[in-house]
């Protein structure tokens, strides 16, 4: 197995699994984003931040719902065509941009809202509160953080559903090193970066849990 760390460094060699996995994490977003936009009001959001958030799939589909919203798409520099050529294409170049950068050394300081669908579940502990803590440093005072990802139940059992969660664990540690948590894992990750968890709305699949910088 290759060190934890390395794996999304070592895709990133070959241009070939880049692309392929951007696609695959377009389409899964594409399929989960509706359930989103039904589990959660975005309308009070002025400017949202997607960290980590590829092609633009869910920011901009986001972003034709709520009019007046402006939003940064914040990625990998390799990003950067296939976000711009998606966000003109659905008429909201106008309103959305890309940054390019790496989250876990800073995060920028643009909006009052920040989201990351699918990143979390992808880290151990240790760089999760670092992503959080970059975050924390971004949002304003009175800003928000929404984490999209999959809930592992506190007590598992022999659903199908609940047997998919344990498969998606075991892809996550296999892979990128990260897991699958519960939500009292994600609510002690958030108190460990300095948010507090105000809410979680079922979405699908998904929940989506809001946090407060404390």
């Amino acid at each position: 197995m290759q060190g934890v760390a390395d794996s999304f460094e070592l895709m990133g060699r070959t241009p070939g699994n880049v692309d392929k996995f951007n696609l695959a994490m377009t389409e899964l977003t594409r399929l989960v984003t509706p359930d989103i936009l039904r589990s959660y009001d975005f309308s009070g959001i002025c400017h949202l931040m997607d960290v980590g958030g590829g092609s633009g799939e869910l920011l901009g589909a986001i972003a034709q719902q709520n009019r007046k919203m402006r939003g940064t798409v914040f990625d990998l520099p390799r990003c950067a065509e296939a976000a711009g050529k998606h966000l003109r294409q659905i008429g909201v170049s106008d309103r959305i941009e890309f940054a390019a950068g790496d989250f876990f050394k800073s995060v920028p300081a643009v909006a009052d809202a920040i989201i990351l669908k699918s990143i979390i579940h992808d880290w151990n502990d240790a760089r999760s509160i670092s992503i959080l803590r970059n975050c924390h440093q971004s949002l304003p005072d009175g800003g928000k953080l929404l984490l999209v990802e999959r809930l592992t139940p506190e007590t598992p059992t022999a659903t199908e559903e609940d047997k998919a969660h344990a498969m998606s664990d075991l892809n996550m540690l296999r892979g990128p090193g990260g897991l699958e948590r519960t939500k009292k894992q994600y609510r002690e990750l958030l108190n460990q970066s300095g948010f507090d968890l105000t809410g979680v709305y079922p979405a699908g699949r998904f929940n989506a849990m809001e946090a407060r910088p404390r």
